[in-house]
């Protein structure tokens, strides 16, 4: 039997009940990297806090300015409107964002506006280094050689 933080069998390991059944690519590996010991260099996140960042990413991507990328709690719910969420979800869900040091605030009128502190890459890269630490041993040959496989087979599909 396979610890659990290598169960590979598409069970969620995160105790949320109400999340979306909607599944996000970025989200597979972090199914068994949410269980994975405390020094792994990836921030735990959850599916929902997965989705807040991309929410936030896409907006910073789209922005002529920085201070333009900075979004509000609604803004983020707009931005996410396949997935059936209250705002007072999506405001603790960047509050945890913002306790984990991921995300900055700043309070403008009534409301905060929040903005990304790590980037998507960033993220890729640290989940990267922890899968080939703990399944190669950090030598990165037999990823490269895992990663050029995938590209292959998709390129057939």
């Amino acid at each position: 039997m396979l610890p659990d933080h290598l169960n590979f069998d598409n069970r969620s390991v995160f105790t949320d009940q109400a999340m979306t059944q909607r599944i996000n690519p970025l989200t597979q590996p972090l199914n068994w990297l949410a269980g994975r010991p405390r020094n792994s260099r990836t921030p735990a996140l959850g599916e929902r806090e997965l989705a807040v960042m991309h929410a936030l990413w896409q907006a910073e991507s789209h922005a002529s300015a920085p201070e333009a990328a900075m979004l509000s709690a609604q803004q983020v719910l707009e931005r996410m409107a396949g997935e059936p969420l209250a705002l007072s979800t999506i405001q603790s869900t960047l509050e945890r964002l913002c306790r984990k040091a991921l995300v900055a605030r700043q309070k403008q009128a009534r409301a905060y506006l929040y903005r990304p502190l790590l980037a998507r890459q960033d993220l890729i890269s640290s989940m990267l280094h922890d899968i080939s630490q703990d399944i190669a041993g950090g030598d990165v040959a037999p990823m490269v050689s895992g990663f050029m496989d995938y590209l292959s087979a998709s390129r057939d599909d």
